[in-house]
């Protein structure tokens, strides 16, 4: 099974320079009418994420729907503005497959459909290349803000299912939508991992975890000493909390649903407490990860207690890419912090100083 899971690794690695998206063009014209016609003689008259061509069977036509999806002015009341990509074999230009990328859900969308729509034409199938589209699909759904995405399959298309599950899709649910099965897989582009601190913003960074069973804690402990920062990152109130010299913890407790960072500057003098809320807190391949659900309690060294980000989860909860019930999770678990928080500072401060020093001791 290991061995397996390695090979599609490399297969998908190999891929990652094979393919591209790109918006349709009359450049495309005869690949696109030949591309359609494969679809037909292998029986297939639905294609997924294909703006409407299996339909309207005229290039021309087909493009300027696809044109005027882009801008919700130009639209109908119960769609939703749209970008479909072609995929393209990049040696040799040709489309495999296609895609559509729904800008937001409505309440149809929620139900049936999703986010993404896609496709791979027969003759390029059981290459790789459902799962490789997808995972760029998502990039040009985090440009576009999205942070939860949406998508569905028959749940007879194990393939489709396959490709879905590769880019981090988990079930929530099977709905039965015109006696079909469809499951409905959610994939979290606010998913942060404990290693993504020491590649890109920074250089040098002294990267440390430790497993931690007691009284006080149960799970992971990461330590973080930012030795060259590429990137600074600062509050509001101008002051940093990544330069150089700055040391973080990161407590990952996988049966809660908060993860704490403990930010120190040069002199190991705490900077903030940081404590996010998430959907879920958990470990892939042996590293630590968060969920991020949007909400954010900070204590200062004053010990003022502040919540942040109520408006990003409203936004999301809006955008139907956070339901009612993670809604209020969210602040469950937020206000329960806030006043376990309360007059705590130093409790909290005689806890994450205790792990500093033991990691600066290691």
């Amino acid at each position: 099974m290991r061995l397996i899971f390695i090979r599609e690794v490399i297969e998908m690695n190999e891929l990652q320079d094979e393919l591209e998206l790109v918006f349709p063009t009359l450049e495309y014209k005869n690949q696109i009418e030949e591309y359609l016609q494969e679809f037909f003689d292998n029986g297939e008259y639905e294609i997924a994420g294909d703006g409407g061509l299996d339909r309207i069977k005229n290039f021309d036509e087909w493009l300027s729907r696809v044109q005027n999806d882009l801008s919700e002015k130009n639209i109908e009341d119960n769609r939703v503005p749209a970008t479909l990509y072609l995929t393209v074999r990049k040696s040799d230009n040709r489309v495999v497959g296609n895609l559509q990328i729904r800008h937001k859900l409505n309440e149809k969308l929620l139900q049936y459909g999703g986010h993404i729509g896609d496709s791979v034409r027969p003759s390029e199938r059981r290459k790789g290349y459902a799962t490789e589209q997808i995972r760029l699909a998502l990039k040009k759904c985090k440009e576009l803000g999205i942070d939860n995405v949406l998508m569905d399959c028959d749940k007879t298309n194990i393939g489709s299912a396959k490709s879905i599950i590769n880019n981090g899709g988990i079930l929530e649910n099977e709905v039965d939508i015109d006696n079909k099965i469809v499951q409905r897989y959610w994939i979290s582009l606010k998913k942060r991992y404990a290693d993504r601190h020491i590649d890109g913003k920074t250089q040098n960074t002294l990267y440390k975890i430790i497993s931690v069973a007691n009284n006080e804690f149960t799970g992971d402990i990461c330590y973080y000493h930012f030795k060259d920062v590429i990137n600074k990152i600062t509050i509001p109130n101008g002051k940093p909390i990544m330069d150089d010299g700055h040391e973080w913890l990161e407590f990952y407790d996988y049966n809660s649903k908060i993860k704490l960072t403990a930010m120190y500057d040069e002199n190991a003098q705490i900077i903030e407490w940081y404590f996010d809320i998430a959907r879920r807190i958990g470990k892939e391949n042996d590293i630590p990860y968060e969920d991020d659900l949007y909400l954010d309690v900070v204590v200062n060294p004053a010990g003022e207690i502040i919540l942040l980000d109520e408006d990003e989860l409203q936004a999301a909860y809006d955008r139907l890419e956070v339901n009612k019930e993670d809604y209020n999770m969210a602040y469950n678990h937020a206000n329960q912090l806030i006043k376990k928080l309360e007059n705590n500072k130093d409790k909290l401060e005689e806890f994450t100083n205790k792990y500093l020093k033991e990691f600066q001791n290691k």
